[in-house]
């Protein structure tokens, strides 16, 4: 089997029409040589920021994309989200458990209510008790009475205190030589 490639190279003539020679406008095209500038943002990133674009344009893979909001290039181009997350400003959202966004992006659940299956206070009870909490009590006796001073310390008595006496000398023991 031999393969062949669709588009020809060079002109050929065509000779069935009873003409020599193809048309000028079609050899010109054909036998032009590729555009250096490739189709995409690639070479030109600046033009994924012009116009009224949003601020989160980038050029990702030779792509204009919306790094704040694109599952495979969230936050920065190549970051994927994981299955059945969103790119929420740029960050990747568990959107069927995170209160701040809940379901969709910017979906945030009152507070103190959960978010299930991407809805805010699925199968809750409501309001959750005990709600709002009772508040502290004070303490007893109230208000709390001022402790009692404490004494000074006192110095030993008699202050200095006197160097102990020298040991008698004791017959029982008689001081022995060496």
């Amino acid at each position: 089997m031999v393969a062949g490639n669709s588009i020809p190279k060079v002109v050929q003539h065509n000779v069935t029409a009873g003409s020599l020679s193809s048309s000028p406008w079609l050899k010109k095209i054909m036998n032009q040589k590729q555009d250096p500038r490739s189709p995409g943002c690639g070479n030109r990133p600046w033009i994924c920021r012009q116009g009224e674009s949003r601020p989160g344009m980038r050029c990702c893979r030779n792509r204009c994309v919306d790094v704040f909001s694109d599952v495979n290039n969230c936050g920065l181009c190549g970051i994927r989200c994981p299955f059945t997350w969103q790119c929420c400003r740029g960050l990747c959202a568990d959107t069927n458990i995170d209160p701040y966004n809940c379901g969709k992006c910017g979906n945030k659940c009152p507070f103190g209510v959960l978010c299930f299956y991407g809805m805010c206070g699925y199968a809750q009870a409501f309001p959750p008790l005990p709600f709002p909490r009772p508040p502290p009590r004070p303490p007893f006796p109230f208000p709390p009475k001022p402790s009692r001073p404490q004494p000074r310390p006192r110095p030993p008595f008699p202050f200095p205190p006197k160097p102990p006496k020298p040991q008698p000398w004791h017959p029982t023991h008689p001081p022995t030589m060496q």
